[in-house]
Parts: structure tokens; C-alpha cells; sequence
């Protein structure tokens, strides 16, 4: 893990069209979430929207992928301790293995100062 100042050093477009090949399925969890058996998907997807975790292991075929970018806890002050160290645990605890996560800082187009995180988890174990 390693904190970033400027530019953030990924790009979230790039990071999850790198597992869109031919025949993957993918669910972008975006606003309501439409039904679907579980195991259903190779890859899910949350970009900066909240995501139920039980969910994604709900929704993921072991093996399956999850990417998310999220707006980090220095720009939620309903949760400031949001952020790769808190989180990345949960996804652990919940049978993914990270295989990247990052986190940086940038200053937007008013000069505020945004925090955000990656991270990119493999279901590996999940119950049957």
C-alpha cells in the first residue's frame, strides 16, 4: 500500500478492462442491482457508489474478480475512517485475495484536497 500525492498512479477504466475478455460476465453495481442467482458473475464492479460486501460474494463465482475505486474517508466525514487500511481487511475476512490496492491524494480542479482508493480482490474461497 502505498499513499500517493498528485495524479492518482491508476486508472480505474484501465484496471477493469483488463478482465473484460469475451464471454465474462459483469455486474456494475450502480443504484439498484437487478436479481440474479448466485455465482452468477466472473467480475463486479463499484466504482465510488457503496456496495454490500456479502453481496459481491454473493453475486461472484469463485474466482471471480471485484474492482472498486472509492471516494476515500478525508471527503466522507460520515466515515473517516474509510480508507485501503480498514477495508482491505474486510474483503480478506470475506475470502478474497487482494491482488492490487493502492490509495493516493490529488488536488482537484478548486484545489481540494481527495482521497481515494483502489482495490482489486479474487474470490478464492467461498462457501458452498
Amino acid at each position: 500500500m502505498v499513499w500517493q500525492i498528485g495524479p492518482l498512479p491508476w486508472s480505474y477504466e484501465q484496471k477493469v478492462s483488463d478482465f473484460l475478455k469475451p464471454g465474462i460476465k459483469r455486474l456494475d453495481i450502480r443504484g439498484d442491482t437487478p436479481e440474479f442467482e448466485d455465482g452468477s458473475f466472473d467480475l463486479v464492479t463499484a466504482y465510488q457508489t457503496e456496495y454490500d460486501l456479502g453481496e459481491v460474494v454473493r453475486a461472484l463465482r469463485k474466482n471471480g474478480f471485484f474492482v472498486t475505486q472509492q471516494i476515500g474517508g478525508r471527503n466522507r466525514p460520515d466515515n473517516p475512517g474509510y480508507n485501503l487500511e480498514n477495508e482491505g481487511p474486510k474483503l480478506k475476512a470475506a475470502g478474497f485475495r487482494l491482488m492490487y490496492s493502492h490509495q493516493g491524494y490529488y488536488h482537484d480542479e478548486n484545489g481540494v484536497l481527495q482521497h481515494r482508493f483502489i482495490m482489486i480482490g479474487k474470490l478464492v474461497y467461498k462457501e458452498e
